[in-house]
């Protein structure tokens, strides 16, 4: 696996992804969403580039996705005009997921692969959204993956899911389960502590939830850059914190931790706990399993969590205040650049 945090490291990467996947003769299928795309996509030119190879290709694209539905048709004309098969949007659903998947002949040495995101497959907003995505090979999350276009291009298809977490199928129920889990633990003397970084927290479920962790001592931090429904300084919510990073980048990555005795779990995706995505959206939110790969985002969401320069914090009155501690000041995208360029000496990929 491989995690691509945009834009301290290339999108590059996944347009590589893309055009290697166009002309690899080991690849027979394509499958992409599409929601937001630049104006001079990069990525839908290697898709049509994948066609023209003799690639099948399969696009799911979102017509209701606001502000974009022009750019989204005449991409989607130019599409079908190449032989891709093309996928409009789920009636009373918004397909919000970012997901890409590359399908091998049987045999391949390097078999299927997918890139799941938390931000929009948009090479222009790369550069100005922090996002991440995940590379990966693992065969049952890849699996989940083929499953969830098969319930796209079939809603009849009712797939069951164990390690992706897909709206109206599991991802409200595992959520609970996993907050659950972190009260238990606080019951049984050990420590609770829940991390979440989101665009917005609205949804009345998942709020009273945290509130009832917070009740019951498990320490949540959270990381909400636009609406927040939540309220801190109660005696309900004494337990929570609540801040926003408003800064240079636009603070784009749904991430969802919880401590788990130590064992952290890890998930990312492109949804964020509103009802709309927790309830009228086909979103994606997956896990991130290799041990690196969580020791870094823990490293930059860490990082975040100590920002005194950009981060404000919500009070009680859901006022922004900002954040004064002793010591030296810390940017948290400037030491999120540092970090990386510290970290990596050569390209991921």
């Amino acid at each position: 696996d491989y995690l691509l945090s945009v834009p301290y490291q290339p999108f590059e990467h996944y347009l590589r992804f893309l055009r290697e996947a166009s002309t690899d003769p080991s690849v027979k299928e394509i499958k992409a969403t599409q929601y937001r795309v630049s104006d001079h996509s990069v990525v839908v030119n290697s898709l049509i580039a994948a066609a023209e190879n003799g690639k099948k290709v399969t696009v799911f694209v979102e017509l209701k996705a606001r502000f974009d539905e022009e750019a989204n048709l005449k991409w989607a004309n130019e599409m079908t005009k190449a032989g891709i098969r093309i996928i409009y949007s789920i009636p009373k659903l918004k397909v919000h997921a970012k997901i890409a998947l590359v399908i091998r002949k049987k045999g391949s040495k390097h078999g299927d692969q997918a890139y799941l995101g938390t931000g929009n497959f948009n090479e222009k907003t790369a550069r100005l959204y922090g996002d991440h995505g995940l590379f990966t090979s693992n065969p049952e999350v890849v699996k989940e993956v083929k499953d969830l276009y098969k319930h796209l291009e079939d809603q009849k298809v009712r797939p069951k899911f164990k390690h992706i977490l897909v709206p109206g199928f599991n991802m409200v129920h595992v959520f609970i389960q996993m907050i659950e889990q972190e009260i238990e633990n606080v019951k049984e003397g050990k420590i609770g502590y829940i991390l979440l970084k989101m665009n917005g927290l609205q949804d009345g479920e998942m709020v009273d939830s945290l509130y009832r962790a917070s009740e019951a001592g498990v320490k949540v931090d959270l990381i909400i850059r636009g609406v927040c429904t939540l309220k801190t300084g109660q005696p309900y919510s004494k337990n929570i914190r609540v801040i926003r990073i408003v800064d240079r980048y636009l603070e784009h990555a749904r991430i969802f931790v919880f401590l788990n005795n130590g064992e952290h779990q890890v998930y990312m995706g492109s949804a964020d706990w509103m009802k709309r995505n927790l309830r009228r959206r086909v979103e994606c939110v997956f896990p991130v399993y290799d041990p690196d790969l969580k020791k870094e985002l823990l490293d930059i969401l860490n990082i975040q969590l100590s920002d005194n320069v950009k981060a404000c914090e919500v009070d009680v009155r859901l006022s922004n205040n900002r954040i004064v501690t002793k010591g030296p000041d810390i940017r948290a995208q400037v030491a999120t650049y540092e970090y990386f360029k510290n970290k990596y000496t050569i390209p991921l990929l």
